[in-house]
């Protein structure tokens, strides 16, 4: 079993961010089915506090892996092992999106 937390951002946003993380970002969900945003799986207990949103409370719809669909795909699909992205890095990326505002 895997527990991770979800951070999600809007769309404008969770692209500014994916740009910043590059390759250190790990697999990245699009969906466009509610407000438009991505989401990035972190390990469990380390998306909450400051400055992360954090999706709580909320279904979180993951993709087949082969799944092409406009409304809900993979951005970044997770291979290479790289499933979750590190919440240190995620929260460093969203504040320097944040800076350049």
């Amino acid at each position: 079993m895997l527990g991770v937390d979800v951070v999600w951002l809007p769309l404008s946003a969770g692209e500014r961010v994916l740009r910043e993380l590059g390759a250190k970002s790990g697999a990245v969900i699009e969906d466009h089915r509610r407000p438009a945003g991505v989401c990035w799986m972190v390990p469990a207990g380390t998306g909450g506090g400051a400055r992360l949103p954090l999706w709580e409370g909320a279904a979180l719809y993951v993709p087949g892996l082969e799944m092409r669909n406009e409304r809900l795909r993979w951005r970044v699909r997770p291979e290479r092992g790289a499933l979750v992205t590190s919440a240190v890095a995620s929260r460093a990326a969203v504040l320097a999106v944040e800076t350049v505002r």
